[in-house]
């Protein structure tokens, strides 16, 4: 992208529709609130310059806390109205003094937690264009009219009409006079950004072909399919290269749903580890072995307050700052602090070692596999457990339980010795 894009996130309704007095984006899902991984969906890309997200006035100390824990830096709240689009609109307005123009801004629901970075750069790039555009996805049902007395009045073409979803884009001199012109019943009533920018600034908007992957949280049931899809969606898997069982495990997480990391060492963009260890291994291999996925993972892991050297905005930073052994900016007094555009969106971690073993050493392996696990030093977020088995194990279960494990992440297993006949 050569150009900078501005976001707004409305967050300030208290979604009746979700049947709950914690209002949706408050809700945990993977034990963190669900707007923290809309907002993180765009602060990873680093051509996004502000982020400015729309609360409820009594919600700002305690979100902007949020915010800060997470070193979510270049966002601003604000508070919100009564009505969406007024909400909509102080987040418009709180961009007054960074935006001009044809300066992209982009709207989008604090509650869909997906953006797929191709669907946000043509959004945004089509609003550059002819300054207005939004995601659309056809209708999958016939939609029809009633009459005052409930009868069916009329059947809508299907072929004719689309679905709105988001992001939209606009420039911000666009949606800013759609708002300064907009009617109170506008405000009251209406839902539609698109609308309001060909209704008052005559702009002809691009309709742009969307995924199926667009989706929000709507009713309480939804948070469970936001759960998966965050697992699926937002993290991949490195595997460990050079080992014969790779392929059978590769094979077992396609099954599973699970993507595999294109990387060839370990990085702090996935969420799920997989090493081995073939026989014959002794116990000093095995603390071996373990002690170097704990170094590794304690460096991938220390990238939350660091700026990678890939974001086009580092030329910005001093190179005195730069760390000569991993290539990433650290926070100081004279730099931003930005997450590392490239981490995973899921805080937990966790690692699944392979442990080939030789069948008659079974007892006396897992006995010190797990003294070893025990004296881990691993980060708080990183869960290591250990499958063990033999060349005659069933490796499809082997595989199985390692996508269970990985994409479970569950803490009471953290340091466990599993067996697999």
């Amino acid at each position: 992208m050569d150009f900078p894009v501005y976001v707004v996130l409305p967050g300030s309704g208290v979604g009746l529709r979700f049947g709950s007095p914690t209002p949706k984006q408050y809700t945990d899902v993977l034990n963190k609130p669900l707007f923290l991984y809309t907002v993180q969906a765009f602060h990873r890309f680093p051509w996004v310059h502000t982020i400015v997200v729309v609360v409820s006035l009594d919600d700002i100390p305690w979100v902007e806390e949020q915010l800060k824990k997470n070193n979510l830096t270049r966002v601003r709240v604000v508070a919100g109205a009564d009505t969406r689009h007024r909400s909509i609109y102080n987040g418009v307005k709180a961009l007054r003094k960074v935006c001009t123009g044809d300066a992209v801004i982009l709207i989008h629901d604090i509650v869909r937690v997906l953006a797929e970075e191709s669907v946000v750069k043509d959004v945004a790039t089509a609003a550059k264009q002819h300054g207005a555009a939004g995601i659309t996805r056809p209708l999958t049902s016939t939609v029809i009219a009633k009459d005052n007395e409930g009868f069916l009045s009329e059947s809508l073409d299907r072929t004719k009409y689309v679905a709105s979803e988001m992001p939209q884009g606009f420039h911000f001199e666009i949606i800013n006079t759609a708002y300064e012109k907009a009617s109170e019943y506008d405000f009251e009533f209406g839902t539609e950004c698109l609308h309001l920018a060909s209704k008052y600034t005559g702009t002809r908007v691009r309709l742009v072909e969307g995924p199926d992957s667009l989706w929000k949280v709507t009713y309480r049931k939804d948070l469970f399919a936001a759960e998966g899809i965050l697992r699926e969606n937002l993290s991949s898997i490195f595997i460990e290269e050079g080992k014969n069982q790779r392929e059978n495990i590769i094979s077992s997480f396609t099954e599973g749903n699970l993507k595999v990391s294109s990387e060839k060492s370990p990085s702090c963009s996935e969420s799920g580890f997989v090493f081995f260890l073939s026989p014959p291994r002794l116990e000093p291999d095995i603390a071996s072995k373990i002690d170097n996925i704990s170094v590794i993972m304690n460096k991938i892991t220390s990238h939350q307050y660091e700026k990678c050297s890939g974001c086009p905005c580092n030329d910005s930073i001093s190179e005195s700052t730069k760390k000569e052994d991993c290539g990433c900016y650290t926070n100081t007094d004279e730099t931003e602090v930005m997450v590392c555009s490239k981490c995973s969106f899921l805080t937990k971690k966790t690692i699944v070692l392979l442990h080939e073993i030789n069948k008659s050493c079974r007892r006396t392996v897992v006995e010190n596999t797990r003294e070893r696990l025990l004296g881990a030093r691993l980060p708080d977020n990183v869960f290591m457990s250990v499958i063990v088995y033999h060349k005659d194990s069933n490796l499809q279960r082997v595989g199985r339980l390692s996508v269970s494990l990985l994409k479970n992440q569950d803490p009471g297993m953290n340091g466990q010795v599993l067996y697999v006949q």
